[in-house]
């Protein structure tokens, strides 16, 4: 991948994280930089929870051009911003921070990502039946998406802790309007929701390296009727990709989102499309078998 030069025109975009050594963005936002020669550089920034306040106002303080966010800031980072995105206000979550007119903006690609991850897979989730395995923060994004934009006709979240899957599921009904059902991994409810499944989404981070032998679900859950999305990106394919494979169903894991998800960012930081071939997927899977990297589907 190529690598981006600095000069005293150079403006910084940064990844607000905790833990931050994992993540491939850098690679992925200074190879489109250098190959489109935009004046930008991407720097990983390690941000304790009791620093957010310091560091995003060390954003605007250093003439930053914008920052990612990923976990475990993207709620707290809310209160910090002037304007959300409506998405952002609903779903309670930030994946990007932009300026513009003075103003500390907020919002989140995710769902961009996500959308068009699956246009690449080439499935259709309207009127689908989706089931989401997870409800941290890249679930909650999904779950109040698709649920306000009233993409499926049922949507399932499926998570270890009953308490907490019960009740993001109802926070995403209250919200939207939209009653969205919810199981836990132990229930039969999570066998019923995946047979008739038409999409499975994991948001967990099971199968992510270096426990690169688990899975989220049985592999005999799966059928050929039902496309499954890994949001886990390393490895590149995971075993629960491997037991979609074998079980005949159209799958795809995270590294399309991750590539994307940066390209919605950039168009927010530059206001410029950037053309998805600018990023070679092959030479970036090729970077997360060989690079070290041990990340998952955050930013």
């Amino acid at each position: 991948m190529r690598d981006q030069t600095i000069t005293g025109a150079t403006r910084l975009v940064g990844l607000l994280g905790n833990p931050v050594a994992h993540s491939l963005s850098p690679a992925i936002h200074n190879h489109v930089y250098a190959t489109l020669r935009l004046p930008l550089a991407y720097v990983p920034l390690q941000v304790p929870p009791e620093s957010l306040y310091v560091a995003v106002h060390a954003l605007r303080a250093c003439g930053f051009a914008g920052a990612n966010v990923t976990i475990p800031h993207k709620q707290a980072v809310l209160p910090f911003c002037d304007t959300l995105s409506p998405l952002s206000a609903l779903t309670g979550t930030v994946n990007t921070l932009y300026f513009r007119d003075n103003l500390l903006h907020g919002a989140t690609t995710d769902f961009d990502g996500f959308l068009a991850a699956l246009g690449a897979m080439k499935h259709d989730p309207a009127g689908g039946r989706i089931v989401i395995l997870g409800n941290g923060g890249t679930a909650r994004t999904f779950a109040f998406a698709l649920a306000s934009k009233r993409i499926p006709s049922r949507l399932t979240l499926v998570g270890r802790d009953e308490r907490k899957v019960r009740s993001l599921a109802g926070a995403v009904t209250a919200a939207t309007g939209f009653p969205v059902e919810w199981a836990t991994f132990s229930s039969h409810a999570l066998a019923a929701a995946i047979g008739e499944g038409t999409l499975c989404v994991n948001c967990t981070p099971l199968g992510m390296h270096p426990d690169t032998q688990s899975s989220p679900l049985d592999e005999r859950l799966l059928h050929k009727g039902l496309t499954v999305f890994d949001a886990v990106y390393n490895p590149s394919i995971t075993t629960l990709c491997k037991q979609a494979d074998s079980a005949g169903c159209v799958w795809a894991g995270g590294l399309i989102m991750l590539v994307h998800q940066a390209l919605a960012s950039i168009k927010l930081w530059t206001c410029r499309d950037i053309d998805p071939a600018t990023v070679d997927l092959q030479e970036l899977r090729s970077l997360v078998e060989n690079g070290g990297h041990n990340g998952g589907a955050a930013a």
